[in-house]
């Protein structure tokens, strides 16, 4: 495996209802179909009580976005995707059990989404409401060549903010296993939160299967915690925002030396215009785990962590691109503490990384490497104040700008601070979303037991494709090379 080794693409169609495709890995593989769905979902409807005032941020942004999308009759990508493979037969009424189970354990799982006077309201149905069995729907085929496309349109049409439950659950069963796949609306959680849920689906479908209970014991699966409590915080958070604050300064200093404007994606993507494209999805291994290991061992051995390699690496390239030796992009963090640790709902918030490449013939890629350690745990400490909160402070302060389009975005995700272990179910998780219209070209990276990959979500053109090949072929390079010990600055 090399940095210059080719993505392979997969391309989503748009314009009608349910054509939006899922890119998949070969592991999870097609089958009889099987579903699961909420039993008597209009009277869950009825049963749910309006919770507090408002949603959060994210939520905010997203809820709206989404509803826009649906006036105008477009496909919805606003879900998130988790998918695992079983080598066992599947027990149904085992599964349906574990998922009753895990909707009851968490009250984001048992809200929906309204429209209200004042902005979107978030309902929650009572746990005993919720009962989960065996959908009532016609049993297909599906070629391993077509699960991305019959994914992504139940996804697309189930797996919705407004609709009770926002989530659905399906499985394709072959001789040897099944596949389980886990779909929710955006709205209900996060990255983190689609590994979660198949994590503890897991455990609870184990459990019901073997018949050891209706659920495991409390040591086998902590308490979970609740999403509700932490909307409260943060707009409290936010409320309490000093412009005095450290974690303002971190905002106030990035946005400063970039003329007040968030971060831009730096390669050309073939655009004419500011209209969203529609998209393609590209995922790329950049690193085999022979390579992360000699990373770790020459980041030991020089005071640097892997985060800021990674932000050294992509500092390096941009600088390739722009001639520009201040590398400045937004990343996503999480914000869970120890009382949400296994709490589902949408716990993140972005943070600014801003690199410098220093001047003169003494400074090594070590260093910026180091440099990039410091951006990030900046970052980590700017990502405790809600960024909402602190870009409205900025503005009023004239200092942000506003948005100049999509602004720029990468994160990272090590596998290993997630509780997976050596579970051989678990180690064939793989989280995706829908491939929504874009100008960007985000990156997500994933640290994982085979190795780092990255997957990026572009405008469906030439000139895009073109450009992202070359740099994610680029930054591997780069990482590789320092795995190598033969980088340069």
């Amino acid at each position: 495996m090399t940095g210059a080794a080719q993505p392979a693409f997969a391309t989503p169609r748009f314009g009608t209802p349910g054509s939006v495709v899922v890119p998949l890995r070969e592991h999870l593989v097609g089958g009889r179909t099987v579903e699961w769905e909420l039993r008597d979902a209009e009277r869950v409807g009825r049963a749910a009580r309006r919770w507090a005032n408002g949603v959060s941020f994210l939520q905010a942004d997203h809820l709206a976005t989404m509803g826009d999308k649906r006036r105008r009759g477009e496909v919805h990508t606003g879900f998130l995707l988790a998918a695992m493979r079983f080598d066992t037969p599947l027990d149904e009424a085992a599964m349906a059990g574990a998922l009753t189970a895990f909707v009851r354990r968490h009250e984001e799982l048992r809200a929906h989404y309204r429209p209200g006077p004042s902005g979107p309201e978030r309902w929650v149905a009572p746990p005993e409401e919720f009962v989960i069995g065996v959908a009532d729907v016609e049993s297909v085929v599906v070629g391993d060549a077509d699960v991305g496309s019959w994914v992504g349109r139940r996804a697309s049409e189930r797996a919705r903010a407004e609709l009770v439950p926002g989530s659905w659950w399906a499985a394709t069963v072959d001789d040897a296993g099944f596949t389980f796949f886990a779909a929710t609306d955006h709205a209900h959680g996060d990255g983190y939160s689609s590994v979660l849920a198949l994590t503890e689906i897991t455990a609870l479908y184990r459990a019901h299967r073997e018949g050891t209970g209706p659920e495991p014991r409390p040591a086998d699966l902590p308490a979970p915690g609740a999403f509700g409590p932490a909307v409260l915080a943060e707009r409290s958070a936010a409320a309490a925002l000093a412009a005095d604050d450290d974690r303002v300064a971190v905002w106030r200093n990035a946005l400063a030396d970039n003329a007040g404007r968030a971060p831009l994606c730096p390669l050309d993507l073939g655009l004419a215009d500011a209209t969203p494209a529609p998209a393609v999805a590209v995922e790329q291994w950049l690193l085999d785990p022979d390579a992360l290991t000699r990373c770790d061992a020459r980041l030991a051995a020089t005071g640097g962590g892997f985060a800021g390699l990674l932000y050294a690496a992509l500092a390096v390239r941009h600088r390739e691109i722009t001639g520009e030796s201040r590398f400045f992009v937004s990343t996503v963090l999480a914000t869970r503490d120890p009382d949400t640790a296994w709490t589902q709902g949408w716990m993140c918030n972005f943070a600014p990384v801003v690199v410098d490449l220093p001047d003169g013939e003494q400074a090594t890629f070590d260093d910026v490497v180091r440099a990039g350690g410091d951006s990030v745990r900046a970052a980590r400490r700017a990502g405790s104040a809600p960024a909402h909160g602190v870009l409205a402070l900025l503005a009023a302060e004239g200092v942000f700008r506003g948005l100049d389009g999509s602004p720029y975005m990468v994160s990272y995700t090590d596998l290993a601070r997630l509780p997976i272990g050596d579970d051989p179910a678990l180690s064939t998780i793989q989280t995706s979303s829908g491939v929504g219209p874009t100008r960007n070209a985000n990156l997500w990276f994933t640290r994982t037991p085979a190795g780092l990959v990255v997957r990026c979500h572009l405008p469906d053109n030439e000139v895009a494709r073109a450009s992202v090949v070359e740099h994610l072929a680029r930054v591997g390079a780069i990482l590789n090379d320092y795995a190598s010990e033969r980088t340069e600055r």
